[in-house]
């Protein structure tokens, strides 16, 4: 597809806590998938070698930022490149995800990806579920009506 695509700290969190290898299959849909060099060392579950492994490209943290008071650092990091590249930011950050569509942005849920995997043919229905249902284990956020509302989607 050579779109970029960024990635925002908890995405990468929920897939490594159910199964990293998905950013690989996330690499070949987008032809490229970047994450910032703060986001990774924020992450700290994924080393810079693991990270080429999977296909990622680290970029560069840029020195200066626009100061956006709801946003933290890392996320500012995302919106940079969300506005100066029109890249696609992966994050389940309401917050990031209002900017970044503000900024004319496309922006993509974490479960809403394992849906355009599958969609895409690169994952399985059932690889998606299990996926889904460790990261509602292990992910707060992602609450059993978002788990329900993706689980109805699947299977569409």
């Amino acid at each position: 597809m050579a779109v970029v695509a960024i990635c925002d700290a908890n995405i990468l969190i929920d897939y490594s806590k159910s199964d990293l290898s998905i950013v690989s299959k996330i690499v070949e849909y987008y032809g490229q998938v970047c994450v910032p060099d703060i986001i990774l060392q924020e992450v700290g579950v994924i080393s810079d070698e693991e990270a080429a492994k999977l296909g990622i490209t680290i970029v560069e943290t840029p020195l200066e930022l626009e100061e956006v008071s709801s946003l933290s650092f890392q996320d500012r990091t995302c919106l940079y490149y969300v506005k100066k590249n029109k890249w696609t930011c992966l994050t389940n950050d309401t917050t990031l995800r209002k900017y970044c569509e503000a900024a004319g942005g496309t922006v993509i849920w974490g479960l809403e990806m394992l849906l355009k995997l599958v969609e895409a043919n690169f994952i399985t229905a059932s690889h998606a579920e299990k996926m889904a249902r460790k990261i509602n284990q292990v992910n707060p956020e992602i609450n059993d009506k978002i788990l329900q509302a993706f689980l109805t989607k699947l299977k569409k």
